[in-house]
């Protein structure tokens, strides 16, 4: 799969370049966008960490943010529905503080307005270290798919 999965008929065009945006500042690179899946990865940097040199708990909160809304938008938005953010929950289990971050989500469930997501976050090791659940709110587009 390409670095980012916003060239797919499933997903709108972007308005914004993806690399003016804060999902390209997060530098994810896309490994798998399924219906009820996605797998992204993406490296430790100190601009993703706090002064005392662990990841800062809201980058975990914002990828898993970012990779449950490109996938709840992926299945709804031929139907003419978008998604955003309605609730993140996160867990930290243990740090990181470099390398290669692993994230899998997968789909929880979902009715015709919320999409539930449970993304783990490992780290080089293997070691499961960040869980956090998102709730993926899904309305009518603004702008209707073409």
């Amino acid at each position: 799969m390409s670095a980012a999965p916003w060239d797919r008929a499933s997903l709108p065009s972007p308005l914004i370049p993806l690399e003016r945006t804060f999902e390209g500042f997060l530098g994810l690179e896309w490994l798998e966008l399924g219906s009820e899946s996605a797998h992204v990865r993406f490296r430790v940097r100190e601009n993703l960490k706090q002064p005392l040199g662990l990841m800062h708990g809201g980058i975990y909160a914002a990828v898993a943010e970012t990779v449950a809304s490109v996938a709840t938008v992926a299945n709804v938005w031929r139907e003419g529905f978008i998604g955003s953010g309605l609730s993140n929950y996160a867990s930290f289990l243990r740090p990181i503080i470099e390398g290669v971050v692993d994230v899998r989500a997968r789909l929880r469930g979902h009715d015709e307005r919320e999409w539930t997501w449970a993304n783990e976050f490992r780290d080089e090791r293997g070691n499961l270290c960040v869980l956090v659940d998102v709730t993926i709110a899904v309305r009518p587009a603004p702008i209707p798919p073409a």
